[in-house]
């Protein structure tokens, strides 16, 4: 894809000019790019992957399609992956197969929270029917007084009871991959409040992959120069503003750069630290990242449990101490889990009478790495017990530790990003817009709320809306 007319030669003939360049194509740096573009922007978006998508990606195998991450879209055609492409005119034909999320433990499924009576004490059983009650009757504004607040603390004004304390600290895994004691109170009450509203849950047709071709196609249709495989090598700064990168062994030029690499990686690597005062280098560096995941890719030879399409399970173990067990590479008794089967949404995604069957765990960031696969090993037993026969029918399986995640995505393999926890979410986001004049962050590092690859676009409807509309 090449850019409109308006990309303008500089003097030295190895140097262009746009409007806008974009860093990254990811999710966040995709619905960027297209923003400014529709805009009348001329744009350049550059990513050094050979493909686009970041953790939204998908790659074809032996005829599957497969995800690089275990998604369930939290509002689907009512979230802002689908707003923002008819907001820009892009006809998507997106369609979502939608889903009540289910969770489990100790064998038994049921639904949240109204699954809770009889498990509980009738009081507590009450007091979190209350929690989520008072949460939907939120507004947008109210839930940021709770910014500042752990889950884990506001759940307890309404019930100390662990079991209670540990089925939501898994929903909050779901929406923001980390748990409760560091949890935004704020954040989790804007992802349940909308997931509540929107009760759109699903799972795209032709899978993650349809939806960032959609982006693609919107990029085409605006005539973005979109260059894969062309890492950024560094971002020009001139007289205290950001001017440019070179990529490529090419100079580009604009007076707006918008970084979708991450927050750390732009202002360490892409920039140096050499360009900002001292405060705001530590205050990034002290940015603290979600979990990161360890996951399993099953592609199997028949179909099994056909009537299983997402299952979220919990361990009733307390949320500190079967993280500190994790710490020390103990597998807990029962282990988190969160088991997505796109074919069972979609059966394009696999071939006729075969089955995709995806999993993952989040464990704490700087876990070592010997411990990951014995954990992923205890996953895939968890898996197995819902689908009988798992592996005796795999064609294949991918097993992607942390270490895979970080060296394919950089952002020290943070399962989102920068974590939605008290002190770095909501009003306590780390900003958009960097004390570099002409520099943005997007993505799940910067600015926005919401779940996942929704945090992501919401990151850069914030950015555009405030600093270019």
């Amino acid at each position: 894809m090449r850019a409109r007319g308006r990309a303008e030669q500089g003097g030295d003939t190895s140097m262009k000019r746009y409007d806008a360049i974009v860093i990254g194509a990811g999710i966040g740096g995709l619905a960027a790019a297209l923003l400014l573009a529709e805009s009348g922007r001329s744009v350049v978006l550059l990513e050094k992957r050979n493909q686009p998508g970041g953790r939204i990606g998908s790659s074809k195998r032996d005829g599957f399609t497969v995800d690089f991450g275990v998604h369930l879209i939290s509002r689907g055609e009512k979230g802002p992956l689908v707003q923002l492409l008819e907001r820009c005119g892009v006809e998507h034909g997106i369609e979502f197969t939608k889903v009540r999320p289910i969770q489990t433990t100790g064998g038994e499924s049921f639904k949240f929270p109204h699954d809770l009576k009889g498990r509980v004490p009738d009081a507590d059983f009450e007091a979190v029917v209350k929690m989520v009650t008072d949460v939907k009757g939120m507004s947008d504004e109210e839930t940021h007084a709770f910014d500042g607040q752990t889950l884990e603390e506001f759940l307890s004004t309404y019930t100390t009871d662990p079991f209670v304390h540990a089925c939501v600290s898994q929903v909050g895994f779901i929406y923001c991959c980390i748990p409760e004691y560091r949890l935004s109170a704020g954040e989790f009450a804007r992802c349940l409040k909308w997931e509540a509203e929107a009760r759109s849950s699903g799972y795209p047709t032709g899978g993650c992959v349809s939806i960032m071709e959609a982006y693609l196609a919107g990029l085409g249709r605006y005539g973005v120069d979109v260059r894969f495989g062309v890492p950024v090598d560094k971002v020009l700064v001139e007289d205290g503003r950001a001017v440019g990168v070179v990529a490529g062994g090419e100079e580009l030029r604009s007076d707006l750069v918008v970084s979708n690499a991450g927050i750390k990686e732009t202002v360490r690597d892409l920039v140096g630290e050499g360009a900002f005062d001292a405060e705001y280098v530590r205050y990034v560096d002290g940015l603290e990242i979600s979990f990161v995941s360890i996951i399993a890719r099953f592609a199997l030879d028949t179909v099994i449990s056909p009537e299983i399409k997402m299952l979220s399970g919990f361990s009733s173990v307390p949320v500190r101490e079967y993280n500190d067990k994790l710490m020390r590479g103990e597998i807990p008794e029962e282990l988190n889990s969160f088991i997505v089967v796109p074919s069972s949404f979609d059966p394009s995604v696999a071939p006729a009478g075969k089955q995709l069957v995806m999993m993952t765990t989040a464990v704490p960031a700087g876990i070592k790495d010997e411990y990951c696969p014995a954990i992923l090993d205890a996953l895939i037993k968890v898996a197995e017990s819902h689908f009988p026969g798992l592996q005796e029918h795999a064609l294949f399986v991918e097993r992607v530790y942390p270490s895979d995640v970080a060296r394919i995505m950089g952002e020290e393999g943070a399962g989102i990003g920068i974590a939605q926890q008290a002190g770095q979410a909501g009003v306590d986001r780390p900003p958009i817009k960097t004390p570099l004049e002409g520099l943005y962050i997007v993505g799940a590092e910067a600015g926005g709320s919401g779940v996942g690859t929704e945090l992501a676009v919401n990151s850069a409807i914030e950015f555009f809306d405030t600093y270019v509309a």
